[in-house]
């Protein structure tokens, strides 16, 4: 953890086992988020963090141990600490939590690994970025909290965003909830209408 304006280290955090992946703030920057290869998802206070004696490595707040594979992207809701959270992983699942209490509220199963997580502003809906190039919609109005269920495309009609042809790896709404945009391996940065799931631009890249 540094600060920007003169480059000092403040704290270094040493308890993940494998890689990082990931990182983010909530809104007030009153807590961050980790998540790594060790399929744990960290929840940090940055004062408890910013307080602690240098040789101590303080604890995070909360330790979510629910994802059995790899944790590839998490994302933060609004509200401080009193938000809530996404975390993607390879075990083919997303999962919603809360940060104050640190429970797991919603666990989506899909039918692939999913590699990038975003909420949109209201919260009314996850969007979830596959393996196989498919961005699903999850609508958390619909779902029960506290259960694991599969996410069914039938079910689910017309819930998916069709068009990449590599995994997606990241995801963004905009501010008014109107359009999202991905980028995936294919190669190609996507510009989708959320409500005719409608790809209306294409951006290549080269890689």
């Amino acid at each position: 953890l540094r600060q920007v304006s003169n480059g000092n280290l403040l704290a270094i955090l040493n308890r993940h086992y494998q890689d990082l992946t990931c990182l983010c703030f909530t809104d007030d920057s009153s807590h961050f988020l980790s998540g790594a290869k060790d399929c744990l998802a960290l929840v940090w206070n940055l004062y408890s963090v910013l307080q602690a004696e240098p040789s101590q490595i303080p604890d995070p707040r909360h330790v979510w141990s629910r994802h059995s594979l790899p944790i590839t992207d998490l994302c933060c809701g609004f509200g401080g600490p009193l938000a809530r959270a996404a975390t993607a992983s390879l075990d083919q699942t997303a999962k919603l939590w809360e940060i104050s209490s640190g429970e797991l509220l919603l666990s989506v199963l899909f039918d692939v690994g999913i590699m990038a997580v975003t909420l949109d502003l209201s919260e009314y809906h996850m969007f979830c970025g596959g393996m196989d190039g498919s961005i699903f919609q999850v609508d958390l109005c619909a779902w029960v909290t506290g259960h694991e269920r599969p996410f069914q495309t039938e079910r689910e009609n017309g819930k998916v965003f069709k068009g990449h042809r590599n995994q997606v790896t990241c995801l963004s709404v905009s501010t008014d909830g109107s359009l999202l945009l991905s980028g995936s391996h294919d190669e190609t940065v996507r510009l989708w209408d959320i409500q005719s799931k409608q790809c209306l631009k294409t951006m290549n890249h080269k890689g």
